[in-house]
C-alpha cells in the first residue's frame, strides 16, 4: 500500500476513536470538559474534523456534515440545492486546457488534466443525484424538517423556483456534453467524447423525466393549497355569519336526488323499550321475573273514613230503569224459549222471516249471530246444506240452521 493510502488509513482511526465528539457535533456545537474530551477535540481539530465555531465551542467540518446528512437524509428547512454552475465552469476550462496541452504533445500533463477533468464530471453527476435525492425526500416526507402548514407552503413555493433553476442547469449540462463531444472528435481525444457521454450525455433524459416529476408534484399541492385557501376563507366568512346571526333558522334549498345524503340530518325517532311477554325463553323470563321483582307493591286505596254529622238521605224517586233490548236480541230469547220446549226443529229462516223486527237485518247475518248466541246456550244446532257440484270443495255451504232443544241428561 502506498503512502496515500496509510494516511487515509489513519485517518479514518483517528475518526473511529473519537466517534462520540463526531456524533454529538453532527447534533450542534461541542466545547471542551475534562483532560480526555479536551484531547479528543484538539486531534479532531487538528485533522480539519471540527471548526471553530466560538470561545471552546467547535462544529463539525461542514463537508463532514453534508456527507452525514446526505446518508441519514437528514436536511435542513429551506435548504437549498447545490448548484453546477461553478463545476461546469471549471470543466469547462480543463477541457481548453487540455486540448492545449494535446497540440502542445505534452502527454504528462496531459494525462493530469484528464483525470482532472473526470472528475469534475463525476462531481457535475453526483450534484444532479444529490439533488434529486433531497428532493424526493422532502417530497416524499412533505417538508417533515418543519411541522407548521405555512412553513410547507413556503418550502413548496421555494423549491418550486430551486427546480425550475435546476432544470435549467441541467439543460447547460447537456448543451456542454454535445459541446464537447463535437470538439473532442476535432481534437482526436475520443477517451474525452466517451467519458461525458457516458457519465453525463446518456443520463440526462432520465434526469431531466424525475426532474419534471418533481415539478408537477410541486405545482400540483401548491394548487391544492390555493384550493384549500379558498374553501377556507368561505368557511371563515360563514362562520362569520353565523356567529353575527345566532338566532337565524337557515335557508331553504333546493334538494335533489345527487345531493350528497351525509348534508341531511337524520330524523330521530322515539323509541319506548317494553318488554316481550311472548318471549318463551328462559333467559328472558327470568330477566321479566327480576324486573317485576323490584316494581314498588300496588298501594292499595284506602276505605273513606266515616265523618262524624248528620247523614244524608238519597232521594229515590222509585223508578226502576228497565234494559232496552235489541230486536235481534229479543227474537233470540223468543227462539230460545220456543227451542226448549218444542219437540221438533226450528228453521232459523223461518223464524226470521216471521218476525216483522227483523226485516232490516239480512239472512247471513242473522244466521250468524244467531248460530254463535245458539251454541253457547247448549242448544243442538244443524247446518242444512245445499248440493255441492264442486267435486273438491273447500269450504262447507249451508243455508239454513235448525235448532233443537238439548238432550234430556241421563242421570
Amino acid at each position: 500500500m502506498n503512502e496515500c493510502g496509510d494516511q487515509v488509513q489513519k485517518l479514518l482511526a483517528s475518526l473511529a476513536k473519537h466517534a462520540d465528539l463526531i456524533a454529538e457535533a453532527f447534533d450542534g456545537a461541542v466545547s471542551g470538559g475534562d483532560k480526555q474530551r479536551s484531547a479528543g477535540i484538539e486531534a479532531l481539530f487538528g485533522l480539519g474534523v471540527l471548526k471553530p465555531y466560538d470561545e471552546d465551542c467547535y462544529r463539525l467540518n461542514p463537508r463532514l456534515r453534508e456527507f452525514f446528512a446526505d446518508y441519514f437524509s437528514s436536511y435542513h428547512a429551506f435548504q437549498a440545492l447545490r448548484r453546477m454552475s461553478g463545476t461546469m465552469r471549471q470543466a469547462q476550462e480543463q477541457w481548453r486546457e487540455l486540448r492545449r496541452l494535446k497540440v502542445a504533445g505534452a502527454s504528462k500533463d496531459v494525462g493530469r488534466l484528464y483525470a482532472a477533468l473526470d472528475e469534475s464530471i463525476v462531481e457535475m453527476a453526483y450534484t444532479i443525484e444529490h439533488n434529486l435525492a433531497m428532493l424526493h425526500s422532502l417530497l416524499s416526507t412533505q417538508y417533515g424538517n418543519v411541522d407548521d402548514l405555512s412553513s410547507k407552503l413556503r418550502q413548496n413555493r421555494y423549491y418550486a423556483r430551486q427546480v425550475t433553476q435546476f432544470l435549467r442547469d441541467v439543460e447547460r449540462i447537456d448543451a456542454f456534453v454535445e459541446q464537447i463531444a463535437e470538439e473532442a472528435i476535432a481534437a482526436g481525444l475520443g477517451d474525452v467524447r466517451h467519458l461525458v457521454t457516458r457519465r453525463l450525455g446518456a443520463r440526462c433524459l432520465n434526469w431531466t423525466s424525475q426532474i419534471k416529476d418533481a415539478q408537477a408534484v410541486i405545482s400540483k399541492r401548491l394548487f391544492e393549497a390555493k384550493l384549500m385557501e379558498d374553501r377556507l376563507k368561505q368557511l371563515s366568512r360563514f362562520a362569520l355569519w353565523l356567529t353575527r346571526h345566532k338566532t337565524v333558522d337557515g335557508w331553504e334549498l333546493a334538494v335533489e336526488e345527487s345531493v350528497n345524503v351525509a348534508i341531511f340530518r337524520p330524523e330521530h325517532i322515539e323509541l319506548c323499550t317494553q318488554p316481550d311477554v311472548a318471549d318463551a325463553d328462559p333467559m328472558a323470563w327470568d330477566g321479566l321475573l327480576a324486573a317485576v321483582a323490584k316494581l314498588p307493591p300496588k298501594q292499595v286505596p284506602a276505605a273513606p273514613r266515616a265523618e262524624s254529622g248528620p247523614q244524608l238521605l238519597l232521594e229515590d224517586d222509585g223508578t226502576d230503569v228497565e234494559e232496552s233490548l235489541d230486536p235481534a236480541q229479543r227474537a233470540l230469547r223468543e227462539l230460545v224459549t220456543h227451542a226448549s220446549h218444542s219437540a221438533s226443529p226450528i228453521s232459523l229462516l223461518d223464524w226470521k222471516r216471521g218476525r216483522t223486527e227483523l226485516v232490516d237485518v239480512s239472512d247471513e247475518a242473522w244466521l250468524m249471530f244467531s248460530c254463535l248466541q245458539l251454541k253457547g246456550g247448549g242448544l243442538r244446532l244443524t247446518f242444512v246444506e245445499q248440493l255441492a257440484m264442486d267435486p273438491f270443495p273447500i269450504n262447507e255451504a249451508f243455508y239454513d240452521v235448525e235448532v233443537r232443544r238439548p238432550p234430556p241428561e241421563v242421570a
